[in-house]
This record gives structure tokens, C-alpha cells and sequence, in this order.
């Protein structure tokens, strides 16, 4: 399976650290940076610089909008976007994404989630478009998920949508104090720096899935949930780097010295006046000689055993006969 092609893909990475009437999120900084530069490095996706938005504390709801819409516009193949910080509830239950200046008592100063949804699902048409949701409440975003109009079922399994939240709808989001990342975030970020064990590569947004909620279940942190529809589970969007060291590993295990062959290491240049330091160095040839050749000595010792259990057992069966027949 092919990754998305950068050069046709976009993401907008959005978090917000720093309110005025909320309690600030300094683990969202680095939510933004780490995840923002994943997708970038070469080693999972690979996406343009300029393909890659990074948008931290946008002051309006225009600015943060603006920013999706022109990238939603622009994207082909693949279209990532990934919000962190405070999420906030309507009376009715719909979800709001906070900006700095929003509170509960100034939810025209966030964002509601629907907005975002228009954009992703109406505005753009790219094969593959992915939400990542890192705020309380944000399961509510599930409501519908992805899914304006019933038509929107009827589509090919090529036009995926997928969403990843980082709680249930009636779930606050962790920021542990003191940690580089929230809860939900981090187990994101180093699943994808140090990949999977056991995971399909590229990784599947499924398979990350499971991993990162497995992950926070065992810390006793918030579940994340997904949804998806028309094949969205299967979006791959970045490698799996777990898979790319184990084979690594692999042919390094297979690369072995050739039998009866001595690897030579060179040695400090030191004095050769000086007869003290000259038999250390002598004794190391010697080791490293003799290391690269005991593999191999062990290897004629079994198989000249194994010659001589074969002549004997040959002997053996020749005499049995010979008593049969008399």
C-alpha cells in the first residue's frame, strides 16, 4: 500500500495553550511542534513544509477557518486536521472548539466543530480526510460524524473519512501537569516516532487507533473512540517506523563473517620503543583474530562429528543385513 503523495496532500495542525478565561494548555505546544513535524519528516510522510500549517492561538474564528478552507481547497489525495485544546459545550450539546478569548459564557468566540465539519466534508475533495480531536467533549463531534446528508453514505470507498477523538462525549480530556504532552496527544506522537511492534506498514489509522487507546487504558486515562465511513478505518497516512528498524535489524543479523574469514581492526598508533604497551596491542590482535575464527572451527567440529555418526550408523545397518541373510 502507497502513502497518500505529499505533494497532492495537506494538514492543518491547530492548538491552542493560552486562554484568558481558561486554564492554559502549555502540553499543547509541543502537541503542535512534535506532531506537525512528524508528518514532515521524510521517514513517515514526507509532506512539504508548505503543505504542513501550523496554527497556534488563532484569535478568531475567521483566522483558524480561513486557514482550513484554503488547505481543504488545495488537497487531492489526503487532508489531516488536528485540533488540541479546550473544547466547550452549547446548551443543546453541540460541540465548540475554544479559542484563547473563549469561555462557556462566550461561545461566539470559539469555533463550533459543524463549521469544521463543512469544511472537511463538504469544501474539500480529497480521497482521504482525516480529523484528529485532542479536547474535552470532543466524542460529541461523532454525532453525525463526518456525515452532513444521508447521500453522504452512498459515496465510493475511495472518498474515506475518518475521526479520532480523544475522549467519549461526555469525557473531559487529560493535560497531566508536569507532562511534555496530553494524555491522549502523546501516546499519538510516540506511536508514530517509534511505530508499532506488530503493526501493518504504512500504519493504518486503525491500527493506530487501537494502539494509542490500549496505550492510555492501561494508565487508566481517558479512551479515545473513531468513527468512519467508506473504508475510512484503512487510511494510511504515515509509515511505521517499528517495521522499518525490525528489518533493519533483521539484515544485520544476517550480515555474519564469511567462514575462515579474520576481520582486522586497526590499532592507536603508539610507540613501538616502547615494549609494555606493544603486548596489550599484541594480545587484542590476537583476540580479534581468534574471535572471528572460533565460529568457524566449532563449525568443522560438528560437521566432522556428524561425518563419522553417519559412517558409523552406515557400518552398522551393513552388518544387520549381512546377519539377516545368513
Amino acid at each position: 500500500m502507497d502513502l497518500p503523495d505529499p505533494a497532492r496532500s495537506r494538514a492543518v495542525v491547530i492548538g491552542v495553550d493560552r486562554y484568558q478565561h481558561l486554564e492554559n494548555l502549555p502540553g499543547v505546544r509541543n502537541n503542535v511542534s512534535h506532531l506537525a513535524g512528524l508528518l514532515r519528516d521524510p521517514e513517515v510522510w514526507g509532506l512539504p513544509a508548505e503543505h504542513c500549517v501550523e496554527l497556534r492561538n488563532p484569535e478568531s474564528y475567521e483566522e483558524l477557518l480561513d486557514e482550513v478552507h484554503k488547505a481543504a481547497n488545495a488537497a487531492e489525495e489526503a487532508f489531516v486536521v488536528y485540533f488540541a485544546g479546550h473544547g466547550l459545550l452549547s446548551l443543546n450539546g453541540d460541540l465548540h472548539l475554544a479559542l484563547p478569548k473563549s469561555d462557556n459564557e462566550r461561545l461566539y468566540r470559539a469555533v463550533p466543530y459543524d463549521s469544521l465539519r463543512h469544511e472537511i466534508v463538504v469544501t474539500c475533495t480529497a480521497l482521504s480526510r482525516v480529523v484528529i480531536l485532542d479536547c474535552c467533549y470532543s466524542g460529541r463531534a461523532l454525532k453525525g460524524y463526518m456525515n452532513p446528508a444521508a447521500k453522504l453514505a452512498d459515496l465510493a470507498d475511495a472518498d474515506g473519512t475518518y475521526l479520532m477523538t480523544a475522549s467519549s462525549e461526555t469525557k473531559l480530556a487529560w493535560a497531566p501537569e508536569g507532562e511534555e504532552f496530553t494524555a491522549f496527544s502523546g501516546e499519538l506522537v510516540k506511536a508514530l516516532s517509534e511505530g508499532i511492534p506488530g503493526a501493518p506498514d504504512p500504519l493504518q489509522m486503525d491500527s493506530l487507533f487501537r494502539h494509542v487507546r490500549r496505550e492510555l487504558k492501561a494508565k487508566g486515562r481517558p479512551e479515545p473512540q473513531q468513527r468512519a465511513r467508506n473504508a475510512g478505518h484503512s487510511i494510511a497516512l504515515t509509515r511505521n517506523r517499528w517495521a522499518a528498524t525490525a528489518t533493519a535489524t533483521l539484515q544485520e543479523g544476517t550480515d555474519e563473517p564469511r567462514e575462515d574469514t579474520v576481520v582486522q581492526h586497526s590499532a592507536p598508533q603508539t610507540s613501538t620503543s616502547d615494549p609494555t604497551t606493544q603486548q596489550p596491542l599484541k594480545e587484542k590482535a590476537f583476540a580479534s583474530a581468534t574471535a572471528g575464527r572460533a565460529p568457524s572451527r566449532r563449525r568443522r567440529e560438528v560437521r566432522n562429528v556428524a561425518i563419522v555418526l553417519a559412517t558409523f550408523t552406515a557400518v552398522v545397518s551393513a552388518i544387520l543385513m549381512v546377519l539377516f541373510k545368513a
